[in-house]
């Protein structure tokens, strides 16, 4: 495109110097712009090439103006394999060191290139003698195996390039063909083809045949034998006439690599009966027919084929006679459904027949149209883990009822809970707190001590609280104080159950009573001095008499008095240090209660009694007495 012209230019495109044609010219109406575009289908040859727009005012000297543009075409790679320089492809032999040279042609450049072998890629392996390059590759001490189609594949952004096949040609000594027939069964006077088969590159020019019995090895005229070079085989006609002409017969083969190293080995044999087939097989049964496949056995050194004769077992009747001549395999037609058969086979050559191999097949029942019963239940993987995990359950539920009954069992074997008596005197309903609702919660401190128990109990053989003997602890002479109990005999205690020293614990229980009605009680002046605290010091005498007195009525004579509560006792009226406390009293049977109810007086005014006297009977350790 040109702007600003007088006249319009003439524009022209040129690729390398050359001209071309294939373009269109426009001029803008007011003349001041002219344009070209030029149509081309870049190839491979136009890489790098370089495309110039050449304007020119033929008018104005010196009017020419130009511009260039450098081609850059993409392209698949474009690749050629050959042998390595100096190599010769007609002579290459076992043992030769191959080198293989790929050039590669991109754009962009190749990023990977790949070697195959046959249409396999070859792997870098130094250690067997094989290098692979970007773009060579290096077999080092080639053998016949490596023989082959050689190619080399490069990829870029544009694809894959392949290269041209390259076909390396190694020469190699004749070996034997692995699969050919190496025994013969020859008769006297009978002819026998013996033929040796062999690989070579280049094809072998000459066969040597010898025969080996165990006097000697004699060559064999090589009018007795006929070499075909097409089929890189020799055929030897060979008839023995005594028993010295059954043995081995060998054969090498020879080419421009040279002769064959390990020679061919064919043995010559009397001709006798084939061996009879063996590992037979039903396969494919029907409503009417079956299949049965076998193992050939040696064929005494004759061709053989095989027979088969299908007889019914239960009338003896022959159902088929069927024949194979390549290999001991057969498929029997046309058979009723539901039939026993009995299939007898053999191996047949020109010598005769072989030994029977017996087998037992049927055909197949024609289906009868049944209506089956449905299936009531069906038991699936779902279902059986969902009764395991139900019968693990039952088994953990029986387990743990197990286990209680054992333990109430063992409960059963202990000595019954001890009974619980009490004898409670007046108190004041008014003086009672909040947190006395709760008489079940005994409170652990200094008001609450263990005194001791009667000698009748299994306490008292027990050491006192602070370690002291009973003795050993002062009694108060506060006989006054509660009066009138009568003597507690020794052998009452006997009537309550006990528990050794040894028995187990298990809890304790206190029961407090509150009486709504409560009657009036004697004086006892010196119980009001003391707070009503200290007056458990002279517990005296209660074998005897009428016993405790609870609301103005005599309590039974078996109440046993383990515990008395003062609730008018107030810590700001007490002296401590002269009233003795509960604790310090110890219950025995020298002391008695003396009075059967205790009563204050002051100004001619009655008050509540100052105690509540508690039965408890507990478990722990022993029958124990205890004063709170």
């Amino acid at each position: 495109m040109t702007v600003g012209s007088r006249p319009p230019a003439k524009l022209s495109w040129y690729l390398d110097d050359h001209q071309l044609t294939n373009h269109t010219e426009k001029v803008s109406p007011d003349g001041n712009m002219t344009s070209s575009t030029l149509t081309i289908q870049p190839t491979l040859e136009h890489h790098d090439k370089v495309i110039m727009c050449r304007a020119e005012n033929p008018k104005v000297q010196h009017g020419v103006a130009k511009d260039t543009w450098t081609l850059n075409v993409f392209f698949v790679p474009i690749l050629t394999l050959q042998l390595g320089t100096n190599m010769n492809p007609d002579d290459i032999e076992e043992g030769d060191d191959v080198y293989f040279e790929c050039k590669v042609q991109a754009n962009p450049d190749a990023y990977k290139v790949v070697w195959k072998h046959n249409g396999n890629v070859i792997q870098n392996n130094a250690k067997n003698g094989v290098i692979v390059q970007q773009y060579g590759l290096a077999l080092r001490e080639v053998n016949r195996s490596q023989a082959g189609n050689y190619t080399c594949v490069a990829s870029n952004v544009e694809g894959d390039g392949y290269s041209n096949i390259v076909e390396l040609k190694i020469m190699y000594k004749p070996i034997c063909v692995p699969e050919q027939k190496r025994i013969y069964g020859v008769a006297r006077h009978e002819d026998a083809r013996v033929i040796c088969r062999v690989e070579a590159y280049p094809p072998p020019e000459s066969f040597r045949w010898a025969f080996n019995n165990t006097e000697e090895m004699v060559d064999v005229p090589q009018a007795r034998y006929k070499n075909s070079t097409r089929h890189t085989q020799s055929v030897l006609t060979y008839r023995p006439v005594t028993e010295m002409d059954y043995g081995t017969v060998l054969c090498w083969a020879s080419n421009t690599a040279g002769q064959q190293k390990n020679a061919c080995i064919f043995h010559i044999i009397p001709a006798g009966k084939p061996e009879a087939p063996y590992n037979c097989t039903l396969t494919n049964q029907t409503t009417e027919s079956l299949s049965v496949e076998c193992t050939a056995g040696f064929d005494g050194g004759q061709p053989q084929h095989f027979l088969l004769e299908v007889y019914d077992q239960h009338t003896g009747v022959l159902q088929a006679n069927v024949t194979s001549r390549e290999n001991a395999a057969f498929t029997v037609q046309d058979l009723e459904p539901g039939k026993v058969l009995n299939m007898i086979l053999y191996a047949v050559n020109a010598k005769g027949r072989s030994d029977p191999t017996l087998l037992e097949g049927f055909t197949l029942k024609v289906a009868e149209k049944q209506t089956g019963t449905p299936v009531p239940f069906e038991f699936t993987p779902l279902l059986g883990g969902l009764i395991g995990v139900v019968t693990a359950l039952l088994l953990v539920t029986v387990t743990i009822l197990a286990a209680l009954k054992m333990r109430s069992e063992r409960r059963a074997q202990r000595p019954g809970d001890l009974p619980l008596k009490k004898a409670t005197a007046p108190s004041s309903e008014d003086l009672y707190d909040a947190d006395d609702r709760n008489p079940d919660v005994v409170p652990t401190n200094k008001d609450y001590q263990l005194t001791g128990s009667t000698s009748g109990t299994p306490l008292a053989t027990q050491n006192t609280p602070d370690g002291l003997p009973p003795s050993s602890l002062p009694v108060q002479q506060t006989n006054n104080h509660l009066q009138g109990l009568p003597a507690y005999s020794h052998n009452d205690y006997n009537n309550y159950p006990t528990l050794p020293l040894s028995g187990e614990v298990t809890y304790a229980e206190l029961c407090l009573a509150r009486p709504t009605t409560l009657s009036t009680l004697a004086t006892d002046a010196k119980l009001a001095s003391l707070g009503g605290v200290g007056g458990l010091g002279g517990l005296q005498g209660y074998g005897s008499g009428l016993g405790v007195i609870v609301g103005g009525k005599p309590y039974a004579k078996e109440a046993t008095v383990y515990a008395c509560i003062d609730h008018n006792a107030r810590p700001t009226k007490v002296d401590v240090s002269n009233a003795p406390s509960c604790a310090a009293t110890p219950l025995s049977t020298a002391n008695v209660l003396q009075d059967s109810t205790v009563s204050t007086m002051s100004g001619g005014k009655q008050h509540h009694p100052a105690r509540e006297v508690v039965t408890v009977r507990t478990p722990l350790i022993s029958t124990q007495e205890s004063c709170v």
